[in-house]
């Protein structure tokens, strides 16, 4: 985490994060079942996305076991949540793909 979270910001990233790498886990194994390259690719992506969700996941417990911080229920609607996984996995998505291109055009 760049910038201190709050502690509404960590609680949120709490509940939405599992959610996210369901999403993960389970567009990965849809995909798993074709030998197509390009498939291949995106569940490679996929794996990536998948490891650092949930590294992000153990960085936002660590901090609110740190904080004192006791998981509780947040009020927040499906749409909400769809559109903040949504900026995650976009976040995680452009990272991976500077990080392609940089590789790229270093070669």
């Amino acid at each position: 985490m760049n910038q201190p979270a709050t502690n509404e910001e960590l609680l949120r990233d709490s509940v939405l994060l599992p959610h996210a790498l369901t999403l993960i886990e389970e567009e990965a194994r849809t995909l798993s079942a074709t030998k197509d390259p390009i498939r291949r690719l995106y569940i490679a992506a996929a794996k990536v996305i998948h490891v650092r969700l949930t590294n992000e996941l153990a960085d936002v417990r660590k901090e609110m076991r740190q904080r004192g911080i006791r998981a509780e229920k947040i009020d927040i609607s499906r749409e909400e949540a769809k559109a903040l996984i949504g900026e995650k996995l976009a976040r995680h998505i452009r990272d991976i793909t500077e990080k392609l291109q940089q590789h790229s055009a270093s070669k």
